[in-house]
């Protein structure tokens, strides 16, 4: 059984989301027992919480919560695997945070630590150590049994998150999803405002100008969901406004029209069940034509 009283946590490589958590379980009244730092110089057994070397960090937790690239997780989880005592003095848990990386990236943990287990927030950490940008944010959990899935739950609930659960075998096309909703999104962001600084719009004017829009939209989608959300040129069948914009974007680089059009399909089909099949036609023959593929 895990332990959820007096809860050690040890935090191995507090970046941005690492931060965060620090702060999180902080709040929560969670101790947290240590952290690991990268780089080792950054080593500080005074601080509060101690910087300390994993094995050090390792013999006063409860949970250890690895917080690296993903492409480090199962080295420090071998770290890991080597500091923990054999047989276990306590039952001590082990969770990563890759929203994309499975459960086997814990493996050299599983036959020492008590619990296997990954939670994922549903979150960007653009400024790390907040942490209220955790409060009430969904939390994927993932676990090796049904006692690791309830442990997790547990945890994410006293964070202030909302845990539901993923299997491991869907991380990767939830992982997709999440990457689709926030990073590609901001890079969606960029492309407006650089069409908006050629509308002679000043640079550093552009996020702000286009916030509120962005914001109303996100909260049409969260409350009416994609397709009764939708609105533009597009949701009406205004051909001739989708022709006059494919036209303006012949004069930029490739890659705007490359997105446009592709995202105008995908507009398409959440608008199509609304429009004459006729509209519908002429819309996706232009796209599709501008595109090369008819």
């Amino acid at each position: 059984m895990l332990p959820r009283e007096a809860l050690r946590v040890c935090v191995i490589g507090p970046g941005r989301l690492g931060a965060t958590l620090v702060a999180s379980l902080r709040q929560a009244d969670i101790v947290v027992s240590a952290i690991v730092p990268s780089p080792a110089a950054a080593l500080d057994p005074t601080a509060d919480p101690p910087r300390l070397l994993l094995r050090d960090a390792v013999a006063l937790a409860d949970v250890v919560w690895i917080t690296v690239p993903d492409d480090e997780i199962e080295t420090v989880a071998h770290g890991v695997a080597a500091a923990l005592p054999r047989p276990l003095e306590r039952p001590v848990a082990a969770l990563h945070s890759s929203g994309l990386g499975s459960l086997d990236l814990l493996a050299p943990l599983r036959g020492v630590a008590a619990g296997i287990l990954c939670l994922h927030p549903l979150q960007s950490f653009a400024a790390p150590g907040d942490a209220a940008v955790l409060r009430d944010v969904p939390m994927a959990v993932t676990g090796d049994t049904p006692a690791d899935v309830a442990f997790g739950r547990w945890l994410a609930e006293r964070l202030g998150c909302r845990p539901f659960e993923l299997a491991d075998d869907a991380k990767p096309l939830y992982h997709l999803a999440a990457a689709t909703a926030s990073n590609l999104f901001v890079a969606l962001q960029s492309e407006a405002g650089e069409l908006l600084a050629a509308a002679g719009v000043p640079p550093a004017a552009a996020a702000g100008l286009l916030a509120p829009l962005v914001a109303t939209t996100a909260a049409n989608v969260a409350e009416r969901g994609p397709s009764r959300a939708l609105t533009g040129p597009v949701a009406r069948g205004d051909v001739g406004t989708v022709r006059a914009h494919l036209a303006l974007l012949a004069g930029q680089a490739p890659r705007f029209a490359e997105t446009y059009r592709s995202l105008s399909l995908e507009a398409l089909h959440l608008a199509a069940p609304r429009l004459d099949d006729d509209t519908v036609r002429a819309l996706r023959e232009l796209l599709d034509r501008e595109e090369g593929r008819l």
